[in-house]
């Protein structure tokens, strides 16, 4: 029952924080068959959750750490939302991990009925661009789960979760599902070396969501990744006829791009560090004029035609910008409650979405029961129920303001400086031709 409640609370709330939330492939899902679903794990609580609002239904189980399963009242919420607790030795110790048994009889006893359970493949939450090697636990839970019902195909499914900033307002999510597959026919490898079976088993998970996600193997390239992202996705995007709106497009463009300085960075340093160079001058110039890559590109116009269109985008923008500041006005309260409470319970970056997610879905929800029983002294309830919708309905709007507002700016710009932003956009040209040439050496040419 609870779980319901919040599933539907969640449904409003998970658009308010994320711009866009996009799934490949959810058909996989949509079926009565016992599934393990194996994801990375970069976003704490908002994984699982994020992950169940998008395929649901099914609804899906997940294992979390069992140092979360506190005594008491959080350990039955947790197990009455569906989460399976699963102990590491480094921080339960043997008794812990003992206690496992119990959490794999459970995840037997769902399978038995069909369930799907997830669990998180690299056993550490932490936000990077990259895939983080297979814990052992992991190919084990697979293998004792077939060899529990041996009646049943357990389907094995990867999955990736790439999001453009896990623990920001107004980032996207696109989650990445892989062709599901089995290990019934692999039992008896496995009953004769269980050890080689399951070393065997992590490879190939490995490298079955490894082209599900955005991975950059030297850390020391995170931020060359972020900013050529920044200077040519939008061209590579229109270059490639895709469409950026497309989240699976969007990946497409950034697993060519990582890709692209995985190799370069280690077999062409020289050239990947000219083109570091480029890319950082022409990040730093884009970044400190707050420009807009497409609507610089698109600007070839005559005077009168550009002079109509910055027109135009000042009157929707005067409109725009005063709707939002009324609407972030009606939501700074709750806004800031949830934000102070969120930073202040996050041990760490990877569970502030989380926080917030749980904090901002209650708060909101008793700041609007508050405002009514205040308002309806004084105005009619239906008045009032609207006055909330279209508040509510405007959020998830919101999060283009900025995008809006980058695209205006750019605008003004290429009418104040038209020399400026030809010299710059020959610039970003350029550069595109530069990294065209990288993708080349990177596919071994």
């Amino acid at each position: 029952m609870l779980w319901h409640i919040l599933k539907y609370l969640l449904s409003f709330t998970i658009p308010a924080f994320y711009r866009k939330i996009q799934i490949k492939n959810v058909h996989f899902f949509k079926n009565n068959r016992p599934m393990i679903i194996a994801s990375n794990h970069p976003n704490a609580f908002m994984d699982p959750i994020a992950f169940s609002y998008m395929v649901y239904p099914p609804r899906v189980r997940y294992m979390a750490r069992g140092d979360a399963f506190k005594p008491g009242l959080v350990s039955k919420l947790l197990e009455s939302i569906g989460i399976i607790p699963i102990f590491r030795m480094q921080d339960a110790g043997a008794e812990g991990v003992r206690k496992n048994n119990e959490s794999y009889k459970l995840v037997y006893k769902l399978l038995k009925k069909n369930k799907k359970v997830m669990i998180f493949a690299e056993g550490i939450c932490i936000q990077e661009k990259r895939l983080r090697p297979i814990k052992k636990g992991v190919p084990r839970l697979i293998f004792t789960a077939q060899q529990e019902i041996p009646d049943k195909e357990i389907m094995i499914v990867p999955v990736c979760l790439n999001y453009s900033q896990p623990d920001k307002l107004g980032s996207t999510l696109f989650i990445n599902v892989g062709e599901p597959f089995s290990v019934k026919n692999r039992m008896s490898e496995y009953l004769e070396n269980p050890n080689q079976a399951m070393l065997s088993m992590m490879n190939e998970l490995y490298q079955k969501m490894l082209p599900l996600i955005v991975h950059i193997e030297n850390p020391n390239n995170d931020e060359i990744f972020e900013k050529t992202c920044k200077v040519l996705e939008k061209s590579l995007i229109e270059k490639k006829q895709l469409h950026s709106n497309n989240l699976n497009h969007v990946f497409i463009v950034q697993k060519e791009i990582a890709d692209c300085i995985n190799y370069t960075s280690k077999y062409h340093s020289d050239k990947f560090n000219l083109f570091t160079e480029k890319i950082n001058h022409l990040f730093n110039v884009i970044d400190k004029y707050d420009i807009d890559i497409s609507t610089l590109k698109n600007y070839q116009v005559n005077n009168f035609v550009l002079f109509i269109k910055v027109l135009v985008f000042s009157i929707v923008y005067i409109v725009y910008s005063s709707v939002y500041s009324f609407v972030k006005a009606f939501l700074f309260i709750p806004y800031q409650i949830a934000h102070y409470l969120a930073k202040k319970s996050a041990k760490s970056v990877e569970f502030y979405a989380s926080f917030f997610l749980a904090y901002s879905t209650f708060i909101g929800l008793f700041y609007l029961m508050i405002l009514f029983f205040i308002l309806k002294n004084y105005f009619n309830p239906f008045l009032i129920l609207a006055f909330f919708a279209f508040n509510l309905s405007f959020i998830p709007l919101l999060h283009y303001h900025p995008i809006f507002r980058r695209k205006y700016v750019t605008l003004l710009k290429i009418l104040k400086n038209k020399t400026f932003a030809l010299n710059l956009s020959k610039n970003i040209q350029q550069t595109l031709s530069d990294y065209e040439y990288l993708l080349y050496l990177s596919k071994g040419n």
